[in-house]
């Protein structure tokens, strides 16, 4: 018993794995908090996107003595700025979503 008690071979190994597993809990900590923002942000953009999405039609073969061009409304478009958390990146090659649509003419 008194040697189980002087015997301090395996306190080093233990201290070590203590420490490096609470390094690597931090880490994971921090980088699923970092892909959560991503999701959210990505989420963001998606909801305003649909939000700014207005459903198109044009009817070319509607006449009418006040219209002489057919009938159609307008477009939907969304712009996506940059937030604070992606300055990060300077060269990003696409500086937003843009949803657009066109009337299509029947010719027959």
């Amino acid at each position: 018993f008194v040697s189980f008690l002087s015997d301090d071979s395996g306190f080093l190994l233990s201290s070590e794995s203590v420490i490096v597993g609470t390094l690597l809990v931090l880490g994971l900590i921090v980088g699923v908090a970092e892909v959560r923002n991503a999701v959210v942000e990505e989420l963001e953009d998606y909801s305003q996107a649909v939000a700014w999405l207005s459903q198109d039609f044009a009817y070319t073969s509607v006449s009418s003595a006040n219209i002489t061009s057919g009938l159609s409304t307008s477009g939907s478009t969304f712009s996506d700025s940059f937030e604070l958390e992606q300055t990060y990146s300077s060269s990003a090659s696409a500086n937003g979503i843009v949803v657009t649509t066109m009337s299509l003419d029947d010719d027959e």
